[in-house]
C-alpha cells in the first residue's frame, strides 16, 4: 500500500510518467514497443551479454539490482494464473539516481520459442519510476525484464512484484511461486522442532518431471557462506526435511527448487530456522560495519507488522541506537514471532560534538525489544569489539546479560 500511495502522489505531481493497467491505450502502446524483448533465448540465459539473468524473485518481495548499458536484467518468477482466474500483480520499479531512467516489461511463459508481453512501461518515454498492475492469465515462469530507456545507460533500481491491492484470495498462497509454503522470510521448524516441511505451488501441479528441493544452511545474513545440508524429493506436493543437529537456531535456511537432476526452478526461498517459539538474538554472528555500525539477526515478537529494537550499553546504562524491523517479506507474520535483521548505525556526531553514546571496545552491549509500554527486554548480550587493528584486548562474542 505504501508503494501505491507513493505512486499516486508522484503521478499527481507529474514528476514522472505514470502507467497503470486502467489506461488501456497507454499500456497497449507500451506493450507494442516492448515487443523487442519478446524473443529471449529459449532458457532466458544463453550467455549473451544483453540478457543477464538474476536470482528468482518471489511475489511479495523486492530486489535492489542493476542493469548495464545495452543490457537487460531478468528476474524470473512463477505464477499460476488462468483466463478464468487471473492473478493480479502490481509491479513497481524506481531508478535510484535522479537522472537515471528505467523501463520494465513482464513476459509470459515461453511458448513456441516466444514469450508474450503481458505488460510494459517506460518504453515510450524516459521516466525514472514506473508502476502498473497486470492480470496474469497464464501459468508458468514469468520474466520481469528491466533496463534503461533505450538501453542507453546503466541503471541501478529497486523492483517489486506484489499482489495488487484488493486481490484477496486471487493472489498469494499456492497461486504464486514454486512453493506454496514456506515463503521468503518465514520462520521454519517452530511447530515441529527440527522438521521443516514445504508444499509445492499450483504452478507445478501439471509438471512432467520429478521435483527435488535442496536445503542450504548458513549463519544469519551471510548467504554466501551457505552449505547444502539436505536434499528431498517431492511426494505429491509435499517435501520434508530433518534439519541436521549442527544447524543452529537463528541460522538461515534456503530452499532451492529444481527438476530432479535438471534445471533450477527457483534459486532460493530464504527462511530462518527457529526450532522453538522464543525470541533471541544471534550475538555470536554479529556483522560489524565501518566505525560504529553493526548488524544483528534473530527472532523477536512483532505487533502490527513491526518490532521496535534497541542497542543498549549495559555498562553505562544508555541507549546506543534504535531500529524498527518490519514484517515485509511474504512469509512474515504481522503479529507473533518473526525473523529480524537489524542494522544499528548510531550518529557519529551530535550538534558538532562526538556522540557520547558511541560504543567502546570491551563494553557490554545488549540488543532487545521495546514493548508498547516502553519497557526494554534484552534478547542477548555481547562484548563490543570493532577493532580492526588487532591491538585491542577485547575478543567480542556472546556474554551473559546482567
Amino acid at each position: 500500500m505504501h508503494s501505491l500511495r507513493l505512486f499516486q502522489v508522484v503521478c499527481a505531481l507529474a514528476l514522472v510518467a505514470c502507467v497503470d493497467g486502467s489506461d488501456a491505450d497507454s499500456m497497449a502502446e507500451e506493450i507494442e514497443l516492448a515487443g523487442v524483448d519478446a524473443l529471449p533465448p529459449a532458457d532466458a540465459a544463453d550467455g549473451r551479454v544483453d540478457w543477464d539473468v538474476g536470482p528468482t524473485m518471489q511475489v511479495g518481495t523486492r530486489v535492489f539490482d542493476r542493469a548495464g548499458a545495452g543490457g537487460r536484467r531478468i528476474h524470473p518468477l512463477w505464477i499460476a494464473g488462468t483466463r478464468e482466474e487471473p492473478v493480479p500483480v502490481r509491479v513497481t520499479a524506481r531508478a535510484f539516481e535522479a537522472n537515471d531512467s528505467v523501463r520494465v516489461a513482464v513476459l509470459g511463459p515461453l511458448t513456441n520459442g516466444r514469450r508474450e508481453v503481458l505488460a510494459a512501461a517506460g518504453y515510450s518515454a524516459r521516466v525514472s519510476e514506473v508502476a502498473f498492475s497486470v492480470d496474469v492469465k497464464v501459468s508458468g515462469e514469468v520474466l520481469i525484464v528491466v533496463g534503461s530507456f533505450g538501453l542507453s545507460t546503466d541503471v541501478t533500481y529497486e523492483l517489486s512484484a506484489a499482489c495488487a491491492p484488493g486481490a484477496g484470495d486471487a493472489c498469494g498462497g499456492a497461486r504464486v511461486d514454486v512453493l506454496a509454503s514456506p515463503k521468503a522470510g518465514a520462520l521454519v521448524g517452530t511447530e515441529s522442532g527440527r522438521l521443516v516441511q514445504a508444499t509445492l505451488g499450483d504452478v507445478l501441479a501439471e509438471r512432467t518431471a520429478d521435483i527435488e528441493v535442496e536445503l542450504w544452511a548458513s549463519p544469519p545474513m551471510v548467504p554466501w557462506l551457505a552449505e547444502r545440508v539436505a536434499v528431498s524429493q517431492a511426494s505429491g506436493n509435499q517435501v520434508n526435511f530433518i534439519v541436521p543437529d549442527d544447524v543452529a537456531a537463528g541460522d538461515d535456511l534456503t530452499l532451492v527448487v529444481r527438476e530432479a537432476g535438471g534445471r533450477v526452478l527457483d534459486t532460493g526461498f530464504v527462511t530462518r530456522f527457529a526450532p522453538e517459539a522464543r525470541w533471541f538474538a544471534r550475538t555470536d554472528a554479529i556483522l560489524y560495519g565501518d566505525i560504529a555500525s553493526l548488524q544483528i539477526a534473530g527472532v523477536a515478537g512483532f505487533f502490527e507488522g513491526a518490532a521496535d529494537l534497541a542497542l543498549r550499553s549495559e555498562t553505562r546504562g544508555l541507549t546506543v541506537a534504535t531500529y524498527t524491523a518490519w514484517a515485509e517479506q511474504p512469509g512474515a507474520t504481522g503479529i507473533g514471532f518473526g525473523a529480524f535483521d537489524a542494522s544499528f548505525a548510531p550518529e557519529l556526531e551530535i550538534d558538532g560534538e562526538l556522540n557520547p553514546a558511541l560504543p567502546r571496545n570491551g563494553e557490554l552491549l545488549s540488543v532487545g525489544t521495546i514493548n508498547g509500554d516502553g519497557e526494554y527486554h534484552p534478547l542477548g548480550c555481547f562484548e563490543y569489539c570493532n577493532d580492526l587493528s588487532g591491538m585491542e584486548t577485547c575478543t567480542g562474542g556472546p556474554r551473559a546479560c546482567p
